[in-house]
């Protein structure tokens, strides 16, 4: 077995298990979406991070695959800078999702007495903040000139 063949089995390995925790997130959100006793601020902050890895493993398995075998399409000038730039959002919002969730229980917890941190209001305001920040940071990216070619 040459080097060629081994990180081609290892291309398919990580593929495979980048697929399976896409899989097993969507899984994990379905019965968040549809049973309404699972409707409470904690279970939304597990949807959101749910999502962020959902969307995450999703991209970087196509990102794996496309460059296993179709390294000329996200090779190019035009592509390298905006494929940069997802890469960093989608990383970003699972950190972000995962703070988030931190934060919400630190508050929670500190501030017990004040009901405004145990409510959905708050928790689509904290999610919302967080996809936009994910979104804005690394925008910073697409303006430079940097190439990796």
């Amino acid at each position: 077995m040459d080097a060629q063949q081994v990180i081609a089995i290892l291309n398919i390995v990580r593929i495979a298990i980048l697929s399976l925790v896409s899989i097993m997130s969507c899984l994990y959100a379905i019965p968040i979406c549809f049973i309404r006793q699972f409707h409470k601020p904690l279970h939304l902050l597990t949807l959101n991070v749910c999502i962020a890895t959902f969307i995450c493993t999703t991209f970087w398995a196509i990102y794996y695959l496309m460059n296993a075998y179709y390294p000329q399409m996200i090779s190019t000038s035009k592509s390298c800078l905006p494929i940069i730039y997802v890469q960093n959002v989608v990383v970003c919002q699972v950190v972000y999702a995962l703070c988030v969730v931190s934060l919400n229980r630190l508050f929670a917890i500190v501030y017990k007495d004040n009901a405004l941190f145990r409510t959905k209001k708050w928790i689509v305001i904290c999610v919302g903040a967080q996809w936009i920040f994910a979104t804005l940071i690394p925008l910073p990216i697409l303006a430079s000139n940097y190439n990796v070619i």
